[in-house]
């Protein structure tokens, strides 16, 4: 698989209707698309349905970060603070950020001030796992 980066993964969720974050670096991504208004891609459904997308992300199902394992999404949200930061999830909402970004997100400090900071980010619309007969297992990560 190719690979051009690194990127940063916010994994966000509420929690009694306020916001929470763990910040995750990829280590090896290939990255495609760039800052709202630029790249717009296509993808169509068997059914015909079309969804765009400015930034789609391939993360190599091996390249994980070290130490951390991948959960589906429902079993990471039902795991307490601390046991998330040991494990990785791709949900819709999350939020993306091109290269190794220093923002540390706090109640303080939330999502929307790293929005105005950084151009090259997304927030997910579409996480599809893909497993390939020959074990290249990975991940690609569709946001605008």
């Amino acid at each position: 698989m190719l690979i051009n980066g690194c990127a940063t993964l916010y994994n966000r969720w509420e929690e009694n209707g306020e916001e929470r974050c763990i910040r995750t670096v990829l280590p090896a991504v290939f990255w495609q698309g760039g800052a709202k208004g630029g790249f717009a891609g296509r993808r169509y459904s068997k059914k015909g349905k079309e969804s765009l997308y400015n930034v789609l992300v391939l993360v190599p199902g091996d390249r994980l970060p070290e130490g951390r394992s991948y959960l589906p999404p429902r079993q990471w949200l039902a795991l307490s603070d601390t046991e998330k930061e040991r494990f990785i999830t791709f949900q819709i909402g999350d939020v993306l950020v091109w290269g190794e970004c220093p923002f540390l997100w706090s109640p303080q400090n939330p999502l929307r001030e790293l929005a105005k900071q950084y151009d090259r980010m997304a927030s997910l619309n579409e996480v599809r796992p893909v497993q390939t007969p020959h074990g290249f297992s990975h991940w690609e990560l569709e946001g605008i």
